[in-house]
């Protein structure tokens, strides 16, 4: 039986890729052999949380948002945590970690409410000098490499609606994002999905939410690709990335997904500075990443939003470049 000084609660209550780029905190935790590793954040990424082979549980933060603080308190000393570390700081879940009495308690040293954290974090991640997940990484003990799992998302059952073709190179497009970055403009998406299925060697899938799909039909074309915005929840998403060859997106948070899962991961991102690949980059070797091909500086998401910066990326190079490492994108699975 674990004792309560092994047990450690992990809280990223935000969004699917920043949780994605939290989740290697867990496994470097078990490094030990004996922590008890639980995870806070939203319901709606419980199930990628959950398909962690190195979170033992999860604890829902709209659960606790539900009532008062009091109850919160009360809820949280009964898992007599012995440490937590707060990756998305707020005051209200700093105060309930203070009054629940966990012994230590890491988080940012640079929030007017920091003096609730013992254990003080003093970096700023808003310059963007490394990866969210080294960001992570770096509020716990760790030996400064770290690659994915095999093991990632296991508990994931396999896509079984239907089976991509696996003669050919199965491929994921989605264009929609969270929109806390700038994207890559539809019509731009729409040709590279033309010159692949021109290709011959890709099986396309299109996917998307339910808010989405007029967006992905566009994308799709006169194309024989398949459009599955609003067919997919988050597992059977996962499910179906994992299943992939090559992954293509904007900044968000199912290619962080397909990164972790081992897919050749396409991104699109701003030059700027907060939402920069440098920072928000797919986090594996296996990678492409385009950012727009006009001289700008000092960028904001206004400023790229007005130049329409994103369309200065050429489809017709990415799409050379996806060709040009066409069999590390099959055969990858071979290895």
């Amino acid at each position: 039986m674990k004792t309560a000084a092994s047990k450690v609660l992990i809280i990223r209550s935000d969004r699917i890729g920043d949780v994605v780029l939290t989740l290697p905190m867990a496994e470097v935790l078990k490094g030990d052999g004996n922590a008890e590793v639980w995870f806070m954040g939203r319901d709606y990424t419980a199930d990628l949380i959950k398909a962690s082979p190195f979170v033992d549980g999860f604890l829902s933060r709209d659960e606790f948002d539900g009532g008062s603080i009091s109850d919160a308190v009360t809820m949280l000393r009964e898992y007599r945590f012995a440490r937590v570390f707060v990756v998305s700081p707020d005051f209200k879940i700093a105060l309930i970690c203070f009054l629940a009495g966990i012994n230590k308690r890491t988080g940012t040293g640079y929030r007017w409410y920091s003096f609730l954290f013992n254990d003080r974090v003093f970096e700023h991640r808003k310059t963007a000098e490394r990866n969210e997940l080294e960001y992570n990484l770096r509020m716990i003990p760790w030996n400064g490499n770290y690659s994915y799992s095999v093991d990632t998302f296991k508990f994931i059952p396999g896509f079984s609606r239907f089976t991509p073709d696996n003669t050919k190179a199965v491929t994921l497009i989605h264009p929609g994002s969270g929109g806390s970055a700038a994207d890559l403009p539809v019509e731009k998406y729409r040709e590279i999905v033309k010159m692949l299925s021109e290709d011959g060697r890709f099986d396309l899938y299109i996917t998307g939410s339910v808010s989405e799909i007029g967006k992905c039909n566009e994308v799709k074309g006169e194309t024989d690709a398949v459009v599955l915005a609003g067919d997919l929840d988050l597992k059977e998403l996962t499910s179906l990335i994992k299943e992939s060859d090559l992954f293509i997106s904007n900044s968000t948070g199912p290619l962080h997904i397909a990164a972790a899962a081992g897919s050749f991961s396409v991104g699109f991102y701003p030059k700027v500075t907060q939402c920069s690949a440098e920072r928000w980059g797919p986090w594996t070797t296996r990678r492409l990443i385009f950012t727009p091909e006009i001289d700008c500086h000092d960028c904001t998401l206004k400023q790229c939003a007005r130049l329409n910066c994103m369309s200065s990326i050429d489809s017709e190079k990415v799409v050379t470049a996806i060709k040009d490492n066409f069999s590390e994108i099959k055969d990858w699975k071979k290895q």
